[in-house]
């Protein structure tokens, strides 16, 4: 079973066995290939809290694998998503003298003559860093963020490791292999790696504060000098966090705060396209003239242009009532097409149904996701782990919202930053550029091909398609197949004649997707 392991961590894995044998586990240890015997063993019914113990006994790596776990409802279990979700990256803070040799290295210089002052004592600490506050020669008040020593080392050595646990794990079980364990490790391993590099988090926080500053919420100042893959020095911010003030604030504030963080929020994913994927009440501040602040910025979300049509054509479906088009998506996301499709749409509908003609104020986001997920379970699908990043960013911020104001409702807050969208997309401006390159691609199918613009029209104003079977295929000149990019723009352009009068708005669907392919065309020339 482990033969193909290395001899050097053979022993980390004897060592892991007999973890799994402390906390009780044994029965999971054999599932996921650490010990021999029958796969098929019943899990234990307090397995989730004795999986969260293991966890936090086998360190940092563990404990982070064990959060991002806690925000898969699509992959496990609403037992073991409360039980991990417990976990919390905390760690006992390093002793000044173990840190102070790193953070010099980092800084290439002795650590008095680049600040006036250096608190020894931690304001916190976690897995991958702690933090001091500081004080630059000037002045300024500071935070320095410290990489602990060893913690990359440490952490390669243990995502190797769980790469081969997940790969025996998969061989030895369909349920497991369903998880697709590795692909999640891969997504870890990237995330993982962002965090180590404490300049990454200075850079994507200054990229990210150039949209949110125009939103009026603030972000820390870096101070480049002194910014590295060990270290960034970063400016105080003069507040508090909303977890340490939520129950100092009037109601007045609270829902003040709730509203500018759900617009930022709500914002950076829709319009800028990256996010701050960990928007949690420690990591959001209060500031003295009442602005909110986002700070460690070392969990970030992107969506592509793809990934986000993706996401427009699902809230299409659902609003246009087609569980269909929902199920595709599930499936295309999902790559696993050997699922009953019709069961999985007759499911959607009746979901879709329970929310049919409710009020927005009526939705529970929380309450939608936890039926999802049980049907992605139900169907053993699972998300791209970029949506189920997206989806934690919407959880976390929904309950932050609520734990401020019960009454306020983040889906009610999206609807008019939705409109403002469809304006921007519907923009005489907009509509003009798209005009313009349909009616050149138009253009330029006119010079190319006279006989398929004079066809169209015909179609428009009979009604009817004239066909003509031949022995070639459409398009054929003496034997001479027309190349598929041709046929295909020619039946856009077919059906978007036939469907003009009964459909205007899918006929300039067509004429745009034709146009796009003639465009190419044209290029290729």
């Amino acid at each position: 079973m482990i033969d193909d392991i290395p001899l050097g961590e053979r022993a980390r894995l004897a060592e892991l066995a007999r973890i799994f044998a402390r906390h009780g586990l044994v029965g999971l240890a054999v599932r996921i290939g650490l010990e021999p015997g029958r796969v098929g063993a019943p899990v234990a019914p307090d397995a989730p809290t004795r999986v969260v113990a293991l966890l936090r006994d086998l360190g940092p790596v563990a404990v982070k694998l064990g959060q991002l776990l806690a925000t898969r409802g699509d992959l496990i279990g609403p037992e073991w998503v409360a039980a991990l979700s417990t976990l919390q990256d905390q760690a006992a803070p390093l002793p000044f003298d173990q840190i102070e040799p790193e953070l010099v290295v980092a800084l290439g210089s002795p650590i008095d003559e680049v600040f006036a002052r250096f608190d020894r004592e931690p304001l916190a600490a976690a897995s991958i860093a702690q933090v001091h506050a500081a004080a630059l020669p000037d002045g300024t008040e500071v935070v320095v963020k410290i990489r602990r020593p060893g913690i990359a080392a440490r952490i390669d050595a243990d995502l190797r490791l769980l790469r081969r646990l997940a790969r025996l794990a998969e061989r030895r079980s369909p349920e497991l292999r369903r998880l697709k364990i590795d692909d999640l490790l891969r997504f870890f391993a990237e995330s993982l790696s962002q965090e180590l590099d404490l300049s990454a988090e200075a850079a994507a926080c200054e990229d990210m504060g150039s949209f949110l500053g125009a939103l009026g919420v603030r972000t820390p100042r870096f101070f480049w000098s002194h910014v590295g893959r060990r270290v960034n020095v970063q400016e105080r911010l003069q507040g508090g966090s909303v977890r340490s003030l939520v129950n100092e604030m009037e109601q007045g504030q609270a829902s003040a705060v709730a509203r500018q963080y759900a617009d930022a929020v709500l914002r950076m994913i829709i319009f800028n396209g990256r996010f701050h994927a960990d928007p949690h009440p420690g990591n959001v501040f209060v500031l003295k003239d009442d602005l909110i602040a986002f700070i460690d910025f070392g969990a970030i979300g992107t969506l592509t242009p793809a990934r986000r049509s993706e996401l427009v054509a699902l809230v299409l479906a659902i609003a246009g009532d087609d569980p269909r088009a929902v199920a595709r998506l599930l499936l295309r996301w999902s790559g696993d097409y050997s699922v009953d499709a019709g069961a999985l749409e007759r499911e959607l509908e009746a979901l879709i149904g329970q929310f049919r003609g409710a009020v927005l104020e009526q939705i529970d986001l929380s309450d939608i996701f936890s039926r999802v997920f049980a049907l992605l379970r139900q169907y053993r699908l699972a998300l791209p782990p970029d949506l189920a990043l997206l989806l934690r960013t919407l959880l976390t911020a929904e309950g932050f919202v609520r734990g401020l104001d019960p009454q306020f409702d983040i889906a009610t807050r999206a609807m008019p930053i939705a409109r403002e969208l469809a304006r921007e997309r519907l923009s005489p401006a907009e509509l003009g550029r798209s005009g313009r390159r349909l009616a050149a691609g138009l253009g330029r199918l006119a010079a190319a091909s006279p006989e398929l613009i004079e066809l169209v029209e015909k179609i428009a104003r009979s009604g009817a398609i004239p066909v003509q079977v031949s022995k070639d295929l459409p398009g054929s000149v003496a034997g001479r197949r027309a190349p598929l990019s041709d046929v295909l723009v020619a039946g856009l352009l077919v059906a978007g004649a036939v469907l003009l009068e009964r459909s205007p708005h899918a006929a300039a669907v067509m004429f745009v997707f034709a146009g796009v392919g003639l465009a190419a065309r044209w290029l290729k020339r």
